[in-house]
């Protein structure tokens, strides 16, 4: 099996694991998806040599794990801040070398990959359904254009497109709910 072939399976594995992850109706199973896809993702955007989108699913990966051992384990807190240093290191150093690449061989592409990368780390930290919907929404466009090129990534990203276009737009029963309640 050639590296082509393997990126190629990883790609596509990753917008199955992405349609997965937004029909799935409890935060279990959404969980168990989210592990999948940003295993499938941290190798798929290594191999590509995606910088920021490894940074993106590591700290994806971090915040499941903490959820998870908090929300459906009886793990000691100190095991789970631990493991969070570990992570947070790893995420570290891979983001130094990754700025480090970028500041030596800057380009357009890379910038918009950090950029998305900013925004979808600030989604995550909103506090309403709205603003985390607002931000992936552009997250979609920055993406989109982040990623040109890239099948793959370009059907993700009209996903998030079409997906937040439509809760922001046209679903309004959940106008009110906050992102700690979903």
């Amino acid at each position: 099996m050639t590296l082509d072939l393997i990126t190629e399976i990883l790609g596509w594995t990753s917008v199955a694991f992405y349609i997965g992850i937004t029909i799935f109706n409890t935060m279990k199973f959404t969980r168990f998806a989210a592990f999948g896809s940003a295993a499938n993702d941290t190798i798929w955007a290594f191999l590509m040599g995606w910088w920021p989108k490894v940074i993106l699913n590591l700290s994806v990966a971090s915040l499941n794990t903490y959820r998870y051992a908090k929300d459906f384990t009886n793990a000691p807190k100190a095991v789970i801040v631990g493991l969070g240093a570990v992570m947070a290191a790893g995420i570290s150093y891979i983001a130094y070398v990754a700025v480090t690449a970028f500041l030596a061989e800057p380009t357009l592409s890379v910038a918009l990959q950090f950029a998305d990368l900013g925004i979808i780390l600030l989604a995550l930290y909103m506090t309403t359904l709205s603003n985390y919907r607002k931000l992936m929404l552009l997250s979609g466009f920055v993406g989109m254009a982040a990623y040109y090129g890239n099948p793959q990534m370009m059907i993700i990203k009209a996903l998030v497109i079409g997906i937040m276009t439509f809760k922001l737009f046209f679903d309004k029963s959940q106008t009110a709910e906050t992102a700690e309640a979903a």
